[in-house]
This record gives C-alpha cells, sequence and structure tokens, in this order.
C-alpha cells in the first residue's frame, strides 16, 4: 500500500513538473509552430479592404488558404472597425510594398487602435495591369484610376506611356476596375490585378506594369486576442518616444542578436522629433521583447509573435 502511494505520488510529480516545461516554452519552438500552422481557420470571419479582386483579398486567401469567410470593407479603417467591433475575427491590412514603402495610413490605423495583435505576415509577389473595357486602345486613354500605391508602383510605366493621362486615385486597385467596368467609357483604365480583370469583364492592356519584377507587399493578419508570447519568424511591437533614444534602441536589438526586418516612423503628434516606431524583428519572443524594453525611456506596446505566409 505504501508503495502504490509512493508511486502515484511519483507520477503525479513528474507530470507536474512536464507541465512546467511546457509552459515555459523551452525548447518547445517547433510544438508551437506545429500549433500555428494547424490552427482551424474554417469558420474565421474576415475583413480585409474591398471590394472583391484586391491584393489584399488575395492575401487573405494565401494566410488563410482559402478558410473562412472573407468580408469586403470601402476602406481599411471600416476594415479593422470590424474586427474591434466583432462582426469579424481577423482584419488584414497591407503595411509595405518593395516600391511605394510603408502605406501610412494604414500603419496609422494599427497604431491608433488599441487592443490589436499580429496573428501573422503575409508577403505578396504584387504584378500590376492596366486594365480596360474591350476595344479600348491604349493611345485613347485619357484617365488611369488605382489605389495610391498602384499608381507609384507604376509610375515610370505610365510617364513613358500614358504621359498626359490624369491619375486619379480611389479607395483600392480593384475599386479602380470597379470604376472603369461601370462607367462605359473606352476612355479610362485602371491599374488593378489581373484578377479583376475576370472579375469586372476587362482586358488586359498591358502586363507587369509595375516595371519591378521583385515587387511585393506585406500584409499583417489583425487579431484581437491575446498576442502570442512563443518565438516565431517575426516579432513586433510599437516603441514611442524621441527620435534621439531611437539608437540605443536599435543597439540593443542588435546585442541580442534579433534581425531588423523593418522600422516604421509616424508623428507622435506631441512635439517635433517624437514618434510611433513600429518594429518587427526576425526571430525573437516576449522574453526578447522584455530585455528590449527593460530600463528604457520609450513607452512600449507588444504585438506579436508569428509566421510569415
Amino acid at each position: 500500500m505504501k508503495h502504490t502511494a509512493l508511486k502515484n505520488i511519483s507520477v503525479i510529480l513528474s507530470l507536474l513538473l512536464i507541465t512546467a516545461f511546457c509552459l515555459s516554452g523551452c525548447g518547445d519552438d517547433a510544438g508551437s509552430q506545429n500549433e500555428r500552422e494547424q490552427k482551424d481557420y474554417s469558420s474565421s470571419r474576415v475583413s480585409y479592404l474591398g471590394p472583391e479582386g484586391t491584393y489584399t483579398q488575395e492575401a487573405c486567401e494565401a494566410f488563410f488558404r482559402k478558410k473562412g469567410d472573407y468580408i469586403p470593407f470601402r476602406t481599411v479603417p471600416e476594415a479593422v472597425e470590424a474586427l474591434t467591433s466583432g462582426e469579424s475575427d481577423y482584419a488584414v491590412i497591407p503595411q509595405e510594398n518593395t516600391i511605394g514603402g510603408a502605406v501610412t495610413d494604414y500603419i496609422d490605423t494599427l497604431i491608433a487602435v488599441s487592443g490589436l495583435s499580429i496573428e501573422g505576415e503575409v508577403e505578396l509577389p504584387i504584378r500590376q495591369n492596366l486594365l480596360a473595357l474591350p476595344g479600348t486602345e491604349l493611345s485613347g486613354i485619357r484617365t488611369v484610376y488605382s489605389h495610391t500605391q498602384g499608381l507609384a508602383q507604376s509610375r515610370q510605366w505610365l510617364a513613358e506611356n500614358l504621359p498626359d493621362a490624369e491619375l486619379v486615385e480611389v479607395s483600392s486597385t480593384a475599386e479602380g476596375a470597379k470604376k472603369v467596368s461601370g462607367s462605359k467609357e473606352k476612355n479610362c483604365a485602371a491599374i488593378a490585378s489581373a484578377g479583376c480583370a475576370k472579375i469586372y469583364s476587362l482586358d488586359i492592356l498591358a502586363k507587369n506594369i509595375q516595371k519591378n519584377d521583385k515587387n511585393k507587399t506585406r500584409f499583417y493578419v489583425l487579431s484581437n486576442e491575446v498576442p502570442s508570447l512563443e518565438k516565431a519568424e517575426r516579432m513586433a511591437f510599437i516603441a514611442s518616444g524621441s527620435a534621439e533614444e531611437l539608437p540605443s534602441l536599435m543597439t540593443r536589438i542588435k546585442d541580442q542578436d534579433l534581425i531588423l526586418v523593418t522600422v516604421h516612423d509616424r508623428p507622435l503628434k506631441t512635439r517635433l522629433g517624437e514618434y510611433n516606431y513600429v518594429i518587427e524583428c526576425a526571430g525573437g519572443s516576449y522574453k526578447d521583447y522584455e530585455k528590449l524594453t527593460k530600463n528604457s525611456t520609450f513607452t512600449f506596446r507588444f504585438l506579436g509573435c508569428f509566421d510569415v505566409r
């Protein structure tokens, strides 16, 4: 009887040690990654910048592997509002492009809305195309519609091929294609994805006009859930404060063997020289983040550890 009791105590102690080891996260990076990869998104509601056919929708399909329901919104703030109000479970927003740089309006939305975390990231190759109604001649185009990033990424091609055309910014590349389709005019065109040609019954007059085969856009997948603390491919946070303190923070990142992926600076709107820095590093966990923030004059906000698709 005594032997059995001792054996039971031994088993309980072993289970407690195993549980503590798992909770600590030590040596379990592969397990954490597998858990993230196997997460079931089949019933997820995803808000994104619409209408149908945007690159953001493509990013949704890439991250969620075409599972769940995708809900288009007219603007990124509206898509994020749907997340915060509970209308959606995730929101997908563009944040940086190879040619156009940071998408500052959308980064401002990420900064402004407290409680958001980053579930994941998508790096999507971007191929811009000139779309128009069937029968439209390139020489007859007087107006070109697209998102500001679409226009920026195609500026060189436009200067060479449509130097006199009026460039009109709209809320998304797909919105530009939708506008051309509904106009019934053969003197306008849109810069958008090839997929928009099929959706909006348009012809592709010119392909890959972004003039850069390495053109990519990063998209953040946002959530209201508690951010992941486990080590992953990327770790992101916001540091708010004076620019003169930034070199010290960069030194800490280097000393901890973290690789800086990107830094986006947006005005703190308090005084000159003070900014919100959205910082993303390769690798890292919440423990690394805590070391970075220790005895710093910056105000910090942790966004999460996540993988890239």
